[in-house]
């Protein structure tokens, strides 16, 4: 049992062994990676390198670079195989010259180092910036240390900044290469790390403020047996003699205890390290993807200080102004679809907000290949452009321009160096390689005219530098391109509120009307019957002081007895049994009159369409018209009568009118599309204009459907600071009018006031069928239908701000197409209004003979209690007259003894 467990452990010691050596070996023989064991691009303000070994070249190319300021050099052998080069970022225009570090993938038993020169051409005939394209007698490589044994796993390489020194951090040693006079110093790791296990991954070097060269060292250390840790190390410098360690930092992650040895100690493409030194601010950019994070460090000849930890995983890393403001962080996990699987992050150091990302979709990149490339390294070249190394050994250029202009992006070797005028909404003030950005809310892109001539042509071009305020009566958003008044994005709706009837009973209206005695209105006073009716009461009060007059006159009997016996035969109260009845009855007669009329004028008060406003009522909306409204489900049978005004609201045809406000699109940009089920179709559209704002693209369409999806899509990099969608559809009848298919006319905005369109914007209208049901005045006539689709509008959100709140501004300058969905569909249930008289003309009639003697009988109820109660008074007072004064005489007399009394 025991001999079985030995040879089971040997066995998997011997596996294990295997496995380590086969994670550790170094094997040189793929020549299409650029990014294994070393950097293989260098740049200066005058050249950039890339020593390509599946080309058995180096490919130099001049400032300001394309295919006439291109070198191939040659390697010696097609069996060589250049590890690292490095040059410093300062050298002169004079120092045409790298660093290499190579081997051989033959044998691999040796490591080279040397230096590359070459010359500008000098034929009068060729471009002063050229490189000569045959390398000189004493020019090419220059071989100064030979390392034999086996290549080291890691190398790091690089030269200070003003191209003196050349420092280099190997697996087995480190070395400081004087170049002036070709000599190499070598030192152990022990010398300068003692007792320090560390795996180099990144280095860059510089000279402080105070004069001190200095290094920063990436790597892994090893803290036990094949568990590491990354650290950072400030190394002071002393050429070509020494070096001294004085300062480091260990990174640790929460998500991450260590980092397998196996991992560190050679090259992975996920346990790169960078490092970037700004030498005039003397802060340093590290980045550690294997944690997912870059720190930001600052440093002088003694201390290194973290300042801050950004959760970025930046393979590669570079300062990209002289203010060591922007910083350039290569995201090769970041993709930026179509242009590419990695992406360029500029962050401003001072706020850590994101700048802007390339490629962008302005900034494009072309395309080479099937598959959108992968960036690996990033650095910079003369006037702040960046240079970036794709995987499959790319050099692409992201070239500086002009305020008002960007460049696309291509091939170092064949750059498009024509410039493109800021997409309007959008403004660049400065020169450099950024894209435009959108103006601020309020502002537009306000443009200046330049010039140019191009052989036989003069182009007028307009920039955009700078945004201006918009008017205080414009929509202005985000990313505005002119002054447009707001008038342009109000909505219309024929959604109007159905009437309600205030009372549906005639007689509730006959004697609200009539004994209504209204005194906030003289208008609504003068035409109360009840208030004439009062006046005429007093007329017949009036007469009645006059009949006692000619009662009491000894030559007015007569004239009396005359008027009695009028009044008498006047009385409609108590059929001439007092005479005064007859005087009140013309109050009577008023009011019966006044209801006849009223009912006269009240009957014609219908439909509600051809009626006009009631003069004779102090409610002028008074109408002969009751409503009711109710919702039906639209799969319900519909009788003959009502079947014609659904078919012609079925086939009602639609035009849809849309309008992009505040836009830099053009007709040109614009395609539509029928989504069906998981296919598309074109979809013709009937008309496509720019506006006189010039800021507005209008486009038509026909809606041969009342269900359906379309789908519009807006290519290039502008933008859109509302949509307004009208839907119209024509008037129709049939039947002589008794059926009428109403117009549509409906438009409704969608926009945000400091936002703008989102990409992906969905919108859906539910449209619903209201029909309009108007009852005859006359049993005879027939009954009219109208009917009207009503829209009502949903959406999604109408705006990216909570991705650009979150995610960063960056994101608005990626989307190269807005698409905007719209979606038609019917609900399932429909509007019945009805609306027809509260009383025909019989019906008036009858209640206005029962008004007539309603109004008679109160009076003549009012008289009967006069006659019960008031009359018998008035004759036991006359007949008790004698007893009643000899009454108050004795009272009057009573009270004036007791008077005399007191």
């Amino acid at each position: 049992m025991l001999s079985k467990l030995i040879i089971l452990n040997v066995l998997i010691i011997f596996y294990l062994t295997i496995f380590s050596l086969t994670i550790n070996a170094v094997t040189y023989s793929d020549r299409h990676d650029y990014d294994a064991y070393g950097i293989r691009i260098a740049s200066t303000n005058d050249f950039v390198v890339l020593a390509q070994n599946d080309g058995f070249r180096y490919t130099i190319s001049m400032a300001p670079f394309g295919t006439e300021y291109i070198c191939n050099y040659n390697y010696h052998t097609s069996d060589d195989f250049v590890i690292s080069i490095a040059a410093g970022r300062r050298q002169n225009s004079s120092q045409l010259s790298f660093v290499y570090l190579r081997t051989n993938t033959t044998d691999g038993q040796y490591q080279k180092l040397g230096l590359f020169t070459f010359s500008r051409e000098t034929k009068i005939a060729s471009r002063n910036n050229s490189c000569t394209s045959i390398l000189n007698m004493n020019e090419g490589e220059h071989d100064v240390q030979v390392w034999k044994g086996n290549v080291s796993d890691l190398s790091t390489l690089q030269v200070d900044p003003y191209g003196k020194y050349a420092y280099g951090f190997l697996s087995q040693n480190i070395f400081i290469y004087d170049i002036k006079n070709q000599y190499v110093k070598n030192f152990s790791w022990n010398d300068i790390f003692p007792s320090i296990s560390i795996y180099p991954h990144g280095l860059d070097v510089t000279e402080t403020n105070d004069s001190f060269s200095m290094a920063i060292i990436a790597g892994y250390y090893e803290i036990d047996i094949e568990k590491t840790l990354p650290a950072i190390y400030l190394v002071r410098l002393n050429p070509p003699y020494n070096m001294t360690l004085v300062d480091n930092y260990t990174l640790y992650s929460d998500n991450q205890k260590f980092v397998r040895g196996r991992y560190a100690s050679s090259y992975q493409f996920g346990y790169v390290m960078s490092v970037s030194i700004h030498d005039s601010t003397q802060q340093v950019l590290v980045g550690v993807p294997q944690l997912s994070k870059t720190y930001l460090f600052s440093f002088n000849s003694t201390n290194l200080t973290l300042i801050n930890t950004l959760n970025y995983t930046a393979r590669s890393t570079s300062w990209l102004d002289d203010n060591g403001i922007q910083a350039g962080l290569l995201l090769s996990n970041e993709a930026t679809l179509p242009w590419a699987q990695s992406r360029i992050q500029v962050v401003d150091i001072s706020s850590y907000n994101i700048l802007y990302v390339y490629p962008n979709n302005q900034q494009t990149l072309e395309q080479w290949s099937s598959t959108p490339p992968t960036f690996i390294r990033l650095t910079k070249t003369y006037d702040n452009q960046l240079v970036i190394l794709t995987e499959d050994g790319i050099v692409v250029l992201v070239s500086s321009a002009d305020a008002g202009y960007y460049i696309k992006t291509d091939d170092i070797n064949s750059p498009s160096q024509r410039l493109v005028q800021c997409p309007r909404g959008t403004y660049k003030s400065i020169r450099g390689p950024t894209p435009c950005m959108i103006c601020p809310t309020m502002t537009k892109s306000s443009s200046i005219s330049v010039t140019s001539n191009s052989s036989n042509d003069t182009n007028v071009m307009y920039l955009t530098v700078n945004c201006t305020a918009c008017l205080s009566d414009s929509f202005c958003p985000l990313a505005s391109v002119a002054d447009v008044n707001k008038s342009a994005i109000q909505s219309i709706s024929q959604a109007y509120a159905y009437p309600s009837s205030s009372s549906s009973s005639l007689d509730d209206i006959l004697i609200q009307n009539t004994f209504n005695l209204p005194t906030d209105s003289h208008r609504c006073l003068l035409i109360s019957p009840f208030f004439w009716a009062l006046i005429t009461l007093c007329l017949a009060f009036i007469v009645l002081l006059i009949m006692a007059i000619l009662y009491c006159s000894p030559t007015g009997k007569n004239h009396f007895k005359r008027l009695e016996c009028v009044f008498r035969h006047s009385d409609l109260i108590g059929n001439g049994e007092l005479w005064f009845g007859g005087l009140v009855s013309f109050s009577i007669i008023v009011l019966v009159v006044y209801s006849f009329w009223f009912g006269t004028v009240f009957v014609i008060q219908y439909p509600i369409e051809t009626s006009n406003d009631a003069y004779f009522a102090c409610d002028t909306s008074l109408r002969n018209i009751q409503f009711s409204s109710a919702l039906q489900l639209a799969v319900t049978i519909k009788s003959d009568e009502e079947a014609p005004i659904f078919d012609m609201l079925d086939k009602q045809d639609f035009t849809m009118t849309i309008n992009f406000v505040q836009t830099g699109f053009t007709c040109n940009d614009v395609t539509e599309q029928e989504n069906i089920g998981t296919y598309s179709v074109s979809l013709p559209r009937t008309n496509c204009t720019m506006q006189p704002d010039n800021a507005t693209v209008t486009v038509v369409y026909h809606v041969p459907y009342h269900q359906m999806i379309m789908q519009i899509n807006l290519t290039g990099s502008c933008y859109i600071g509302g949509i307004v969608i009208c839907l119209t559809g024509p008037l129709s009848s049939r039947n002589d009018s008794a059926y009428v298919l109403q117009k549509l006319d409906y438009c409704q905005s969608f926009y945000t006031s400091n936002q703008t369109i989102g990409q992906t914007t969905e919108i859906y209208f539910a449209l619903t069928k209201v029909i309009n049901r108007t009852e005859s005045l006359h049993y005879s006539d027939s009954t009219n239908y109208s009917g009207i689709w009503i829209p009502t509008s949903t959406h999604g959100s109408l705006n990216d701000h909570v991705a650009y709140l979150q995610r960063g501004q960056f994101l608005r300058y990626l989307s190269t197409q807005h698409t905007l969905t719209i979606t038609f569909s019917e609900t399932e249930f429909y509007v019945i209004n009805k609306q027809q008289p509260i009383a025909r003309s019989g019906e008036v009639i009858f209640h206005n003979i029962l008004f007539t003697t309603t109004v008679i009988g109160i009076f003549a109820l009012a008289f009967l209690l006069f006659k019960l109660t008031f009359i018998p008074i008035v004759k036991w007072i006359i007949r008790h007259e004698k007893f009643l004064l000899k009454f108050c005489k004795l009272r009057k007399k009573k009270l004036t003894e007791n008077k005399y009394l007191f």
